[in-house]
């Protein structure tokens, strides 16, 4: 078995600027992942305390893990009664529903049941968890509990069918992202990057007035093989999913954690990874892995559309005949890095 549990999942920070101040990092695990806050303040000590403990408020609410969280306790009543959650749980449970709905389920935060089945579930830790291929007769038993979505009304929320389970592991860490520029600007930091699991995102400028600029992973080589390097504007966030960045090898055969709720198994969209770049941080997580699951043709001609979610992002799609798909949006600073590795770049127009 081979898993990969990279820093930053697809992206890394270019931390280099003209400036002569330097930034304060504050590194963290939280959410299951590795979290850093780069600050360029003077003394941003206490602006970086108030946004790591607003991460660690909001993983005790949305754990899967905590006997006491807001998930653990809606998920303990399955098929039954609401139980009263925080209204910021509320309020991410309806922008998952929302993204689950638009992405015609390809996003699916009731699918913990068949994640666990894989071995992919949050209540196995990323050093002991044990993955294997669930027989199809267990796959057909499990996949009646997903798709019916929590039903939330005012603070309350719950699950229609016994045996459900929300995992909100897809789209929490780009959701805590807006609660950290919040901490950060409250206590006067007006330039920072954000890096939450696979998430980056800019919280102004870099103190010469720069953009920020991040790099995009490379889905089939090490960990510093960069497939480009983009712009980040500020206040936006760039999100990326992967098949590489979770996975399992059994019988000869490759098994990922992008599950597509329609099959139960790995989704096979003809992607190797997927980077959405959007000013809502929870809407970038969720859609890089809703895309990821519906495909190349099916994301940009949602892009293309120019109605809906996804018309209001920029997107990176890499396919597995080594072509990848950047929107117009990102041309404007767009370094691209693969060419040597065999890939080939199109820029996509409206």
């Amino acid at each position: 078995m081979k898993r990969i549990v990279p820093l930053l999942c697809a992206a890394a920070l270019l931390t280099g600027c003209a400036s002569t101040q330097e930034p304060v990092i504050q590194s963290f695990f939280a959410m299951d992942t590795t979290m850093s806050i780069t600050a360029y303040d003077r003394d941003p000590t206490e602006a970086l305390v108030a946004a790591q403990q607003e991460v660690n408020r909001l993983d005790a609410l949305w754990s899967r893990t905590r006997s006491d969280s807001d998930v653990t306790r809606l998920n303990a009543a399955a098929g039954g009664s609401a139980v009263e959650v925080d209204p910021d749980t509320t309020d991410l449970l309806e922008k998952a529903n929302a993204a689950a709905v638009e992405s015609g389920m390809a996003f699916d935060p009731v699918l913990a049941p068949v994640m666990d089945a894989w071995g992919f579930g949050a209540t196995e830790s990323e050093t002991t968890a044990v993955h294997r291929v669930p027989e199809q007769a267990e796959l057909d038993a499990l996949l009646p509990l997903t798709r019916d979505l929590p039903v939330v009304e005012g603070d309350t929320a719950a699950l229609p069918v016994a045996g459900q389970a929300v995992d909100l592991g897809a789209i929490a860490k780009g959701a805590a992202a807006d609660y950290v520029v919040e901490a950060l600007t409250e206590h006067g930091v007006e330039s920072a990057i954000i890096a939450l699991g696979g998430n980056i995102t800019a919280l102004g400028t870099k103190p010469d007035g720069s953009p920020f600029r991040v790099y995009v992973r490379d889905p089939q080589g090490e960990g510093e093989d960069y497939l480009c390097l983009m712009s980040l504007p500020a206040g936006w966030t760039c999100s990326t999913s992967g098949g590489y960045e979770r996975y399992f090898e059994a019988d000869g055969q490759i098994y990922h954690h992008i599950i597509d709720p329609a099959t139960g198994y790995p989704a096979r969209s003809g992607l190797l990874s997927v980077t959405v770049v959007a000013q809502d941080p929870a809407l970038a997580d969720a859609w890089s892995t809703a895309l990821y699951v519906l495909g190349a043709d099916e994301a940009l001609s949602r892009w293309k559309s120019g109605e809906g979610t996804v018309a209001g992002m920029e997107l990176i799609l890499v396919t597995e005949e080594d072509h990848v798909y950047v929107t117009q949006g990102l041309e404007e600073g767009l370094e691209t890095l693969g060419e040597g590795a065999g890939y080939t770049y199109e820029i996509v127009r409206r």
